[in-house]
């Protein structure tokens, strides 16, 4: 296991990274003092415990639009516990506001870290990558397969039975490599079906706006037990 990728946390406080995640989700200007407190209280705690690991990782049989010379490898990056004890400090004090501005903040800097395994892979390996694989929207690739990716790494990251990841800011994913050079991986979206992930919608959609808010505003019953409001 290595440290998580200090070029993109060496990023994390510049204006350019914090500015760009405020503007996503349609947080004012007034906010930018409090984006900058909280990812000043993350960045201690990610320095010391986030990490990513890869691993070869054997998938049976030709899969469909594989490249002709495709290895595949289990790919693990973790913000650490940390973020997570934090949230739930920000929740206990009734700081939902901040609670969400860190949830925002963990999934851009995960969003750098895809950029820079792409680039790790491109400088030290033979191969590049060709795509990614999540468990559980691919038949080849199901949700129960979560465990034996975690088996090496797991003082550090583990899964509960509904397959909920701990720590919570961390992500899980099979790796396809090839040396093709006509196939690259060209972002982590490309070939996603979900048009409601606020990802990939328009800065001006509704649904970017309403997310925007949501930290301000009262919630119901389901969104107020996601952010641990009961």
């Amino acid at each position: 296991m290595a440290a998580f990728f200090p070029e993109v946390l060496e990023a994390f406080l510049s204006p350019d990274f914090l500015e760009g995640v405020r503007r996503k989700f349609h947080y004012g200007d007034t906010k930018t003092a409090a984006f900058q407190a909280v990812a000043q209280e993350m960045l201690p705690l990610m320095r010391e415990e986030a990490f990513w690991d890869s691993r070869a990782f054997l998938v049976e049989g030709r899969q469909p639009g594989e490249s002709v010379d495709a290895v595949y490898e289990s790919v693990i990056m973790s913000l650490g516990g940390g973020l997570d004890t934090l949230q739930e400090r920000y929740s206990e004090e009734g700081r939902l506001s901040e609670s969400y501005m860190l949830e925002v903040l963990a999934s851009e800097l995960l969003l750098k870290g895809y950029g820079a395994y792409n680039r790790y892979v491109q400088e030290n390996r033979d191969r590049h990558v060709a795509r990614y694989h999540f468990l559980g929207s691919e038949e080849a690739f199901p949700l129960e397969l979560l465990p034996e990716l975690l088996q090496e790494s797991a003082e550090r990251i583990v899964c509960n039975s509904a397959f909920c990841l701990i720590p919570k800011k961390s992500v899980v994913f099979v790796s396809e490599l090839t040396q093709d050079t006509k196939v690259q991986c060209e972002s982590i979206c490309v070939g996603c079906h979900n048009p409601h992930c606020p990802n990939r919608a328009k800065d001006d959609s509704p649904r970017g706006r309403m997310l925007a808010k949501m930290a301000d505003i009262p919630l119901s019953y389901g969104y107020s037990r996601i952010f641990g409001r009961f």
